[in-house]
């Protein structure tokens, strides 16, 4: 039988950003399913369901657009055609975790789908609690598979251990996390210091590591957990340039005071609270602060959901300025960069990032 082929817009991107790419058309319900992936020996080529519009292009970072012809692929049954409804999931390596609560009668059902679905899930998990104190850490129940929590995620080209209930991982920031690593690797600094106040095991850091080699990375995490993994990360993944620091960065900022050329605040919910040991840390002269902060936007009256969301992003600006703000003398002006949305949290709630030039 002859596969049958059709001629697709599509996005053409190296190998190293084409997982980023992938993620982020799906996301956006753009990337067309039932067309095959294909590659060469530098780029992968993403087929669309329509051509992007510039704002999509920007949004995405998907610069090199063209027209290819890919294999149609036969239907397979989804997750949602097998179990009747479309559950809510996330996969860190080999674990997929339910991240809604469903009728405890049709967990199983669900956990097995995806399983059959998905041959390299080997453990189904969900959520029995919230993240919870200073070492941000949540509690999994087993449903199904191995009895583990620990795994090895693969990300832009890098490898993570981790155990998801000793320590906190996010597997939807792939994409800003390459957008950060991005940006040190074309820097006009020649060899900037960064310096990353909430590492965790290490997903900012050792993409900034490994795209800008020139660059020092200080990776700070108060979770003696997420410190071992990231000790460990840093052999998998063969980079000498990262420094592991466990500490809370309230008692140890003044160690590493006027060094930084770039700070990466990702504590969505309290990053605002950390503002003055950030600037504490920026070299004399400033630098780049990389600032997330978690906002909610209801829509009102007549409101379209994309007002609400911009409505979320001045509520983030203006909360970084007002707390700089507060800080008094400790620096001179502050310019917004770039503020977007990186990923919705909830209905109406938003993590949205700030790039911002703070100079002292």
């Amino acid at each position: 039988m002859i596969a049958e082929t059709e001629r697709l817009p599509c996005v053409k991107a190296p190998k190293r950003s084409g997982e980023e790419i992938r993620q982020a058309l799906n996301e956006r319900k753009l990337l067309r399913t039932n067309a095959k992936i294909t590659s060469d020996e530098t780029s992968i080529y993403l087929p669309l369901i329509r051509a992007l519009t510039d704002a999509e292009i920007r949004e995405i970072g998907a610069a090199d657009l063209t027209t290819r012809d890919f294999t149609i692929l036969e239907h397979r049954k989804s997750i949602e055609d097998i179990v009747g409804f479309k559950p809510s999931y996330e996969v860190v390596g080999d674990i997929a975790v339910l991240t809604e609560a469903i009728d405890n009668r049709k967990e199983q059902l669900v956990a097995h789908a995806l399983m059959n679905r998905h041959k390299n899930i080997k453990v189904v998990a969900k959520r029995i609690s919230a993240v919870e104190g200073v070492f941000r850490t949540r509690k999994l129940e087993i449903i199904a598979g191995e009895n583990r929590t620990e795994t090895m995620h693969k990300e832009n080209g890098c490898r993570y251990k981790l155990d998801l209930e000793k320590v906190y991982f996010n597997p939807r920031l792939a994409g800003e996390r390459n957008r950060v690593a991005a940006q040190v690797a074309r820097s006009s600094v020649k060899e900037e210091e960064v310096l990353d106040m909430f590492a965790g095991v290490g997903s900012f850091s050792i993409q900034v590591a490994i795209r800008a080699p020139q660059s020092h990375v200080t990776a700070i995490d108060i979770n003696p957990d997420a410190i071992r993994y990231l000790h460990e990360n840093i052999r998998l993944n063969r980079v000498s340039n990262i420094d592991a620091v466990e500490g809370d960065i309230r008692e140890i900022c003044g160690r590493f005071r006027n060094t930084a050329d770039r700070i990466i605040m990702n504590l969505p919910k309290s990053a605002y609270l950390f503002l003055q040991e950030a600037l504490s840390m920026l070299k004399p002269q400033g630098g780049i602060l990389h600032f997330y902060d978690l906002e909610f936007a209801y829509p009102e009256e007549g409101e379209e959901k994309h007002d609400a969301l911009e409505r979320a992003i001045t509520q983030a600006k203006e909360k970084l300025m007002v707390n700089l703000q507060g800080l008094g003398e400790e620096f001179r002006s502050v310019e917004i960069l770039e503020a977007r949305k990186v990923k919705a949290y909830a209905p109406y709630a938003y993590i949205i990032g700030i790039d911002a030039r703070v100079k002292k």
